[in-house]
């Protein structure tokens, strides 16, 4: 049996050092970047035959938990149904603040995650604590087919965007894409995850944690939770935009009751590019400026109109972090609540 199974893991790393020639031969032969995602499929198929081929084993073994139907269930998502290991051990998550910070939330920690789309970040929501020892498989808008393929997950979970290579992920291994968009809030996001994970009621203990930090910041803000008001705008070099609902950062500013200043209460366009000119309609008693990587901080600085925003006179203009408050889960949340504690909690 010792024979056998030293047999076996010699066949299935031959299968996959073919398999990164093949990955390695295309990079330099093909510069089609569709075609080579097509002919990349093929050598992953084809390796993975190989080694389910390889790896065929005794009938003592067949019955195997992991094989056994009563060890999967099956979970509906954004581009079918998948069956899905019930404990799963080797999880890889396709985006960081959606993904990545629901599981980390629930206490499971991946053994791969795609960085950050937004450059000059790699995570949102997320310390690097938290993210220690998982290892990058790629942007989540490309994420690499052959780092998955080497860390030999039981599950992959990503975004409904990623449906293009979806069926070489299932190659790989069961994958479930989670539709950002279907949920109306991050909180039902992160149920749904927690759901794929068999965690609802983890998943519960974290957002009743969350709520009664909600519930305190309102009992601190007292009477001045009816007085204030806030706007929140993102700075990108030259570029002003305001974001709706869909910014996480957006539901807890609703959730913790404060007001936004009414243009953004109003706002149905998920994103909106501002003039400076156009700066005087957001302004309110609290200013917040996400500052994105590689701006000028200073740009919009220079102009007359920026000096007669109420915020700027009493300065109560705060910049805050995008890797905080581009957040997508619970964890970053959790720290998006930390600024609103600081800066408004008197």
């Amino acid at each position: 049996m010792a024979g056998l199974n030293l047999q076996i893991l010699l066949t299935q790393f031959q299968n996959i050092k073919t398999y990164c020639f093949l990955t390695s031969v295309l990079h330099f032969i093909c510069p089609n970047r569709k075609f080579k995602l097509f002919l990349l499929g093929i050598a992953i198929i084809l390796t993975i035959s190989g080694c389910r081929h390889n790896l065929q084993i005794p009938n003592s073994t067949a019955s195997s938990p992991l094989l056994s139907p009563a060890a999967t269930r099956v979970i509906k998502h954004a581009y079918g149904e998948t069956k899905i290991p019930i404990k799963p051990q080797r999880i890889i998550t396709l985006h960081d603040s959606t993904i990545l910070d629901p599981v980390l939330a629930l206490g499971v920690k991946p053994i791969g995650a795609a960085i950050s789309p937004e450059k000059g970040i790699l995570i949102r929501g997320i310390t690097n604590e938290q993210a220690k020892d998982i290892q990058p498989v790629g942007n989540a808008f490309e994420p690499s087919l052959e780092k998955i393929l080497m860390l030999k997950p039981d599950l992959i979970i990503g975004r409904e965007y990623q449906k293009n290579i979806y069926n070489l992920l299932t190659s790989i291994a069961p994958t479930v894409l989670v539709d950002w968009g279907s949920f109306s809030s991050f909180q039902d996001n992160f149920r749904y995850v927690a759901q794929v994970l068999g965690k609802d009621e983890q998943a519960k203990q974290v957002l009743n944690n969350y709520q009664a930090r909600v519930q305190e910041f309102r009992r601190r803000m007292g009477k001045r939770l009816e007085k204030i008001e806030v706007s929140v705008i993102g700075v990108s070099g030259q570029n002003i935009k305001s974001l709706n609902r869909d910014a996480v950062f957006n539901q807890i500013i609703d959730d913790i009751g404060v007001k936004k200043s009414l243009i953004q209460r109003n706002q149905k366009e998920r994103y909106l590019q501002l003039s400076i000119e156009l700066l005087t309609r957001y302004d309110a008693d609290v200013l917040f400026v996400i500052n994105e990587p590689n701006s000028e901080p200073l740009s919009y600085l220079k102009n007359p109109i920026w000096f007669q925003l109420k915020a700027v006179k009493n300065r109560q203009v705060y910049e805050v972090q995008p890797s905080i408050w581009f957040a997508g889960g619970p964890l970053g949340a959790n720290m998006i609540l930390d600024d609103l504690f600081k800066y408004l909690v008197k």
